[in-house]
């Protein structure tokens, strides 16, 4: 079960009975989860391996960059099965530069219509909640799809530019005003 379902129901109006399976759905989609799990674990497995700073997470050389396991099994999933809608919005952003904060505002303005004050989700949830990252809610929590949720357009990600699914590149290239990237840089001054 996915983080966001811990929101009221009232909170998130995204959340329907057609993003959950039932039952008898869960075995074959488990299995298939499973497949492509193992399919990254084998190809992680190649890549190059270095010590990380914690003790169980080496860090992965994948595509340039070092990341540690289960960021490059999201990346791949992520390359694999995410597919960008024209609607869709997408922040990126580095880790530990104020996503909570971004991803507060952007909800707030993107639903600044939809909800009042009083009715907000952000009352009662975390951000992390109500827009997903790409590359964390999709591979760990496969059974809920929020694609299939038309209100939800807003995706988040700290993956690199070059990691970034092809619908992504492909429709931010279309449409480049559409994708709002930030990027937060602390820089000594010099």
């Amino acid at each position: 079960m996915s983080i966001r379902n811990t929101c009221p129901p009232t909170a998130v109006e995204t959340v329907t009975d057609t993003t959950v399976p039932n039952h008898d759905e869960t075995g074959t989609e488990a299995t298939e989860f499973e497949k492509n799990r193992k399919r990254y674990q084998d190809l992680i497995s190649t890549l190059p391996h270095v010590k990380g700073w914690r003790p169980k997470d080496p860090l992965i050389e994948y595509g340039d960059h070092w990341l540690i396991q289960p960021m490059v099994e999201g990346s791949l999933y992520a390359q694999e099965f995410f597919k960008a809608r024209p609607s869709d919005f997408l922040i990126c952003s580095y880790p530990k530069t104020g996503t909570t904060w971004l991803k507060s505002l952007t909800f707030s303005i993107a639903n600044r219509s939809r909800f009042d004050d009083s009715t907000n989700p952000l009352l009662k949830c975390n951000p992390h909640e109500l827009i997903p990252f790409i590359e964390i809610e999709f591979p760990l929590f496969p059974h809920i799809d929020v694609l299939l949720d038309k209100g939800n357009t807003l995706f988040s990600t700290h993956m690199p530019h070059d990691l970034l699914p092809d619908s992504i590149v492909k429709s931010s290239l279309e449409r480049p005003k559409g994708y709002f990237h930030l990027l937060v840089a602390f820089l000594p001054k010099e």
